[in-house]
């Protein structure tokens, strides 16, 4: 069974990080549109567990069955590291584009009852 994890690992970590991804726009979106905080720290919560869970636990595992410092382990760091130094950033660019969107709904919608 982890033998099928390591000969997976990049299928493993591709769709945990779209999953995070996606976890993440769902979690602005709970938070500005729908102003709930319970659905905002539910996809803060698998943002979380899918977005490091994983990484952590695959790199470690690589590194220790492996003994050698990879591509695998490298790119795990990398994404790591970038989601570490440029969390606020990337946090305030979804913020805005779900600002946008939602205030985009808005307008649209506005427009449809004046008529």
């Amino acid at each position: 069974m982890i033998e099928l994890l390591l000969l997976y690992k990049w299928w493993i970590i591709g769709i945990c990080e779209a999953t995070a991804w996606i976890a993440t726009y769902f979690m602005f979106r709970a938070k500005i549109v729908l102003k709930s905080n319970v659905k905002f720290r539910l996809f803060g919560a698998i943002a979380g567990i899918t977005g490091y869970g994983p990484h952590f636990g695959l790199g470690i595992y690589n590194y220790f069955e492996t003994q050698k410092i990879d591509l695998f382990l490298i790119v795990i760091a990398v994404i790591l590291v970038i989601g570490v130094i440029f969390w606020r950033q990337i946090e305030g660019l979804i913020e805005a584009l779900v600002n946008k969107m939602h205030n985009k709904k808005l307008k649209k919608n506005f427009y449809l009852k004046k008529k």
